[in-house]
């Protein structure tokens, strides 16, 4: 009887440290949940707040601001490096016939470190594109990007939009 007394106390024992364990473990899986979730709603924000600020709002200061010194470039028309992407845009930035515009962002997605846009862009001879920008995000710093474009045609096989 003495046995199975002290195996009855065992069982509650193993089961209440069981079940704090249990919990730790959730909470430490929400918690590390959660901060993943922070992490790709902060890189989403560095990404629009950067796209907006030097396509949309053309401020040069962009540049400093979220893009890392050695970003590298997949569009092959660019190089790579901070430097370069500021003398290659000075133009279109100090060009007072392009206006301040909202930009378009239809979509956005995160994972891990890289952030998609999908953008609807007027071009400044009015033509019009969808574009997909992808960014990876590096100590807090656009640090690679990829770009791909596709003109909006005229007509369309389908009803559907590019949107």
């Amino acid at each position: 009887m003495l046995s199975i007394a002290f195996a009855g106390c065992t069982d509650k024992t193993s089961d209440a440290t069981a079940t704090e364990n249990a919990d730790t473990t959730v909470s430490t899986n929400m918690n590390a949940t959660d901060a993943n979730q922070e992490k790709l709603e902060a890189n989403k924000k560095l990404v629009t707040e950067f796209y907006q600020s030097l396509y949309g709002d053309k401020d040069s200061t962009a540049i400093d601001k979220y893009v890392a010194d050695n970003i590298k470039e997949h569009n092959p028309e660019l190089k790579d490096g901070k430097e370069w992407l500021k003398n290659a845009l000075r133009p279109f930035l100090s060009n007072p016939k392009i206006e301040k515009v909202k930009m378009d962002i239809k979509h956005i997605a995160a994972d891990g470190d890289m952030v998609w846009l999908y953008v609807k862009d007027t071009a400044p001879n009015g033509k019009v594109f969808a574009r997909v920008n992808i960014f990876r995000v590096e100590d807090g710093k656009i640090a690679e990007v990829w770009k791909v474009d596709e003109p909006v045609p005229a007509k369309s096989a389908n009803d559907n939009t590019m949107f």
